[in-house]
């Protein structure tokens, strides 16, 4: 990747997103061990997989702009202890809905095309699966209207 240049603002929505990457990274490797529906696993499986994705691309683009990125914490906390599949489902979304944050704020405070287009499907990405989990537990509205923003 080509050197990138952040302002200030921009490379503290990056190092914010990625730490919301690192949590959801964690917290899906967490949820795996409470989820029995092949279903949801499968889904569970790739959500883990584009989040490990999204974090490496941040990361390189972090080091591209001279920054260290952040390292990931030894655990995270979730909103309520993760006992079940009810509860790791909630905890999923809870993540999904910190990563729709931390990726619409890079949209907001950044100018470089390619960081705009990799925060839109960063966000993008984490809305859908939120909205997929919030259908699973029978949240409504299954989707927000401003995501990133609930």
């Amino acid at each position: 990747m080509s050197a990138v240049e952040l302002s200030e603002a921009g490379e503290r929505a990056v190092r914010q997103a990625l730490g919301t990457e690192h949590a959801a990274v964690w917290v899906h490797g967490l949820a795996k061990a409470f989820v029995t529906d092949q279903k949801v696993a499968a889904e569970l499986r790739e959500a883990a997989t584009t989040h490990r994705e999204h974090r490496d691309r941040a990361r390189e683009l972090l080091r591209s702009a001279g920054v260290a990125p952040p390292v990931a914490e030894p655990a995270y906390r979730t909103p309520k202890p993760v006992t079940d599949q009810d509860s790791a489902l909630r905890a999923l979304l809870a993540v999904e809905q910190d990563c729709s944050a931390g990726w619409l704020a890079v949209l907001e405070r950044s100018e470089p095309r390619r960081l705009k287009e990799l925060a839109l499907t960063c966000l993008t990405d984490a809305a859908t699966r939120a909205t997929r989990w919030r259908l699973k537990l029978g949240v409504r509205p299954s989707a927000p209207a401003f995501p990133g923003r609930e």
